[in-house]
């Protein structure tokens, strides 16, 4: 038998174990108590048929997290034995409908059992594996779970299903374990008998970092960790709630409102107190206070606090997070009305006017397709005057290949060459190392172009 099979038919085996002896101990918390522990109301705990409780192993309660609207169909990811399914079918009402999904077939037998006891005939249970769900896309509006995504194979596989059964802007709810050790799990930990450890261990307990960062890969925003609680299997595990949101085509523009809403931008790996290197590079190529220049992909950065300083009056501030600009605003203060501020996307944005300085110290290596890159392009041509310069920051070869749990591209002059040589002439390529606010080291690449094949200048 293949190592995922051994896995499939070891949660089974257990699950089957706890389904036909709920009283038995399993190495980790249930029952009455578990659910009281983790704030199930007093009003769920007396309308569900008492026995029913027996069964909660909840790691967390995906009840507190967010909104359950009457009407709603929701779907509960490795089900058990319903408890929380039945908790659900109390908030959705006869209108919304949920939907339980379970490998386990012992687990499904007892959790229709319960849904029929709580007489909630607005439930259905399925047989089947969470990394190909058996339901239609855009189909459901809420999914929760509730310590069943840390025992599956693939997190990633799981996230991307969940993606594709939830409705534009559907909501996911779920608990579950993290690894909260200094350091991974070794291979021997995971070779102990007890039923706790081996839950803990099965294909790989990840950290909060690493499970924030596979569902914003798979297209999630508003990604957050709503704290540990007291639920563990082994001194290396906590339980863990989290909650996101289904992205839809403004998944960009909802990531990084995200970061600057949540984050503390002084702690981020790309901040600078000085932008010391981009005020180096403006007085490298002639820059005056009379220049025109837009800083592309802003964020929050300082550069427009030198600007202003050093007398520059002509500002344009562009970043897809209105966040970021109010940010900037606020620093500014008295001064904040000297700017002109933008929010849009670089690969869509359109220029009324035309620039004697681009300045972009870290959006060009954030777009992927070979389609995003020409768009900025072709934006950047259009945009700059044929006597003006423009300055492109990015990770060099040596750098990160992600940042802000995004991938980036890495650059060096021969990769830049080869996507801008028909429109822009490479000036200059300067290397810089940034320190982190943490103290690590990223490799840069900043590029000093000048567009070519531009005879006059014109308004797009």
């Amino acid at each position: 038998m293949a190592s995922s099979e051994c896995v499939t038919q070891g949660i089974i085996d257990l699950y089957t174990e706890l389904a036909l002896k709920p009283e038995k101990d399993f190495g980790w918390d249930k029952g009455l108590d578990n659910a009281k522990a983790h704030g199930y109301k007093d009003e769920w705990l007396n309308t569900l048929p008492a026995h029913i409780w027996n069964y909660c192993a909840a790691v967390g309660n995906p009840f507190s997290m967010g909104d359950f609207p009457e009407g709603s169909t929701v779907l509960d990811l490795g089900c058990g034995a319903g408890v929380d399914i039945c908790v659900a079918g109390l908030h959705v009402g006869k209108t919304g409908k949920v939907i339980g999904v379970d490998l386990t077939p012992m687990m499904v037998k007892i959790a229709r059992r319960h849904a029929y006891e709580a007489a909630l005939d607005n439930i259905e249970v399925i047989e089947g594996n969470l990394e190909h769900l058996p339901l239609e896309s855009e189909s459901v509006d809420i999914v929760i779970s509730n310590g069943a995504i840390n025992l599956t194979s693939s997190k990633a596989k799981v996230f991307a299903e969940i993606f594709r059964v939830l409705k534009p802007e559907g909501k996911l709810y779920f608990a579950d374990m993290i690894n909260i050790a200094e350091e991974t799990c070794s291979p021997s930990c995971c070779s102990q008998n007890t039923s706790g450890d081996w839950a803990n261990c099965v294909e790989g307990t990840l950290k909060q970092e690493e499970l924030i960062e596979i569902m914003i890969k798979e297209g999630f925003v508003e990604v957050e960790c709503l704290g540990t609680n007291h639920y563990t299997t082994a001194p290396t595990t906590a339980g863990a709630a989290f909650r996101a949101t289904k992205g839809n085509e403004n998944v960009k523009q909802r990531h990084w409102e995200n970061v600057y809403v949540t984050k503390d931008i002084s702690k981020v790996g790309w901040y600078q107190e000085m932008p010391s290197i981009s005020l180096a590079l403006l007085e490298r190529i002639g820059s005056t206070s009379k220049d025109s220049i837009i800083d592309v992909g802003c964020g929050a950065s300082t550069l427009a606090d030198s600007l202003i300083d050093f007398a520059y009056e002509d500002i344009t501030l562009l970043d897809i997070s209105k966040s970021a600009l109010e940010i900037i605003k606020k620093r500014l203060a008295k001064t904040a009305d000297l700017p002109v501020y933008c929010v849009g996307d670089i690969c869509t944005f359109l220029s009324k006017k035309l620039f004697d300085v681009w300045h972009d110290r870290a959006v060009f290596h954030f777009l992927q397709k070979e389609e995003e890159q020409q768009a900025y392009l072709e934006t950047l041509h259009k945009s700059l005057l044929s006597q003006g310069y423009a300055i492109i920051g990015t990770f060099g070869v040596n750098g990160p290949n992600s940042c802000s749990a995004l991938p980036v591209r890495q650059y060096d002059e021969e990769k830049m060459k080869n996507l801008v040589q028909d429109r822009f002439e490479i000036i200059e390529v300067i290397d810089e190392t940034h320190i982190t606010p943490s103290g690590s080291d990223q490799h840069y690449c900043f590029f000093i172009l000048k567009p070519i094949h531009k005879t006059k200048d014109s308004q797009y």
